[in-house]
């Protein structure tokens, strides 16, 4: 029994430090501990119960007989009359169990965890034979614990475990540095560039309407055409006065603007306009990305903890942050 919680706690630890992709690999090429070690994986819900069942049936006998034990050892005949009452064998006796739980919890629970940390991937892939066999033990017992808790989850609506090839994003950087030789560095930089869109807020991004030039509403196209370049911005804000408040009423493309027809130059701008996205300030990129996507918008208006215009994010410019610069 202690050999067995030894072991089910390494490899608790082991197992959830393994490197899946390595597992995958070597599973690919042919290594028979890395397909039997993967099988296991995948059935991560099997796994996780194997490892709950027999370290708890394995500390519960130790823990168990370590009490008989000592019971006979301190000659303890009648154990609830003895226990019970504070005597100097009795506090001797609950030493003794404090102390053997302490040195128990270091060698079958702290020393297997630091070692299978250490070195996940060689010692799960040597041990995985043995896990199987643990495994087939208490495959009984762990299916109708499964089947229980998958009745419990269907009535309280909850949902089963699901295998992923990567548990975080911190585990496809991993991944990214061990294949570093088939990226190119611009190639790790753009993905870090990805993952990290969850942790930028947009008003890093956002630019603000004093660095954009100011149209109005009733602005004519030849005159934007003729003031603003195309290349500085496509999409710009345009402001409309009403009774003195100032408003912005939509953006304008000024690409689709130059590309029409002169004789459509006289109208007023406003005739162009394109709907307006507002999101605060304190959104993150992935979540505006997405929700641009959705919406199909191009640019988003970004309003301060007031709900104050702030500035404008535009599409080239989230794709700047992910590939460097870009010319739309």
């Amino acid at each position: 029994c202690l050999g067995l919680s030894f072991f089910l706690s390494g490899m608790e630890t082991g197992l959830t430090e393994l490197s899946r992709l390595r597992l995958r690999r070597k599973a690919r090429e042919g290594n028979a501990n890395a397909g039997r070690l993967q099988d296991i994986v995948d059935q991560s819900e099997d796994m996780l119960w194997t490892i709950l069942v027999g370290n708890t049936l394995a500390n519960l006998i130790i823990f168990l007989s370590s009490l008989f034990f000592m019971q006979q050892l301190m000659g303890i005949d009648s154990p609830k009359e003895t226990l019970i009452h504070l005597d100097v064998i009795s506090v001797a006796y609950w030493l003794l169990f404090t102390l053997f739980a302490l040195l128990f919890y270091t060698l079958c629970e702290l020393l297997p965890k630091m070692i299978f940390r250490e070195y996940p991937d060689q010692l799960c892939l040597h041990l995985s034979h043995l896990f199987a066999a643990v495994n087939f033990v208490f495959s009984p017992l762990v299916k109708l614990l499964r089947g229980v808790s998958r009745l419990i989850l269907f009535t309280t609506g909850g949902r089963e475990l699901q295998d992923h090839l990567f548990g975080s994003r911190e585990e496809l950087r991993q991944m990214m540095t061990e294949s570093s030789q088939s990226l190119t560095e611009d190639e790790r930089e753009m993905i870090d560039r990805v993952l990290d869109l969850q942790k930028i807020p947009v008003r890093d991004l956002a630019v603000p309407f004093e660095n954009l030039p100011e149209i109005t509403s009733e602005m004519t196209v030849e005159e934007l055409v003729q003031k603003h370049s195309v290349e500085a911005s496509i999409r710009i804000p345009v402001w409309h006065d009403n009774d003195g408040r100032r408003r912005i009423v939509g953006v304008i493309n000024l690409r689709r603007l130059i590309f029409l027809p002169e004789s459509e130059w006289h109208r007023p701008v406003g005739h162009f306009l394109e709907s307006a996205l507002y999101q605060d300030e304190d959104i993150r990129l992935q979540k505006l990305l997405q929700l641009m996507q959705r919406s199909c918008q191009r640019a988003v208006i970004i309003l301060n903890k007031r709900k104050q215009e702030l500035g404008i994010v535009s599409l080239p410019d989230i794709l700047k942050v992910i590939f460097g610069e870009v010319r739309v």
